[in-house]
């Protein structure tokens, strides 16, 4: 259900390569998801892309507090916080827990992945981004 405080926007685009930043994956499954706010309610989905030959998605609007929100102290946290899962056949899926997104910014979230190993057990991980700090 969407946040009636959202009245912002930020963008978000996942750039996926790679280890090490090597070259770019093209066909990574993306999806992109509201963070639960409450224990035991699923994330809600918002969108699904495919990275082009570049390693990336297209931009995804997503709603965020107004910007204004981050010129008070003391008011709610002004950045809304996302899910990211990526999956591709030959690498291993990743989750990104807490993505931030602020209103008028455009964000780039870098994912690294590893080459899945076939006798390897499907495994995920799971990298969780610490809120940034609020002054």
């Amino acid at each position: 259900m969407a946040d009636p405080n959202m009245t912002g926007q930020g963008k978000l685009v996942i750039q996926t390569t790679t280890a090490r930043d090597a070259r770019p994956v093209q066909g990574v499954s993306v999806a992109v998801s509201e963070a639960g706010t409450e224990e035991g309610i699923p994330p809600t989905l918002l969108f699904t892309a495919v990275t082009d030959e570049s390693g990336l998605t297209p931009v995804f609007d997503l709603p965020a507090p107004p910007r204004a929100d981050s010129q008070s102290p003391g008011k709610t946290r002004p950045y809304a916080r996302y899910l990211v899962q990526i999956e591709h056949p030959d690498y291993q899926p990743v989750s990104v827990i807490d993505v931030t997104v602020f209103d008028g910014v455009v964000s780039t979230l870098p994912v690294y992945l590893l080459p899945r190993e076939e006798s390897a057990a499907l495994r995920t991980e799971a990298a969780v981004i610490p809120p940034p700090p609020l002054m």
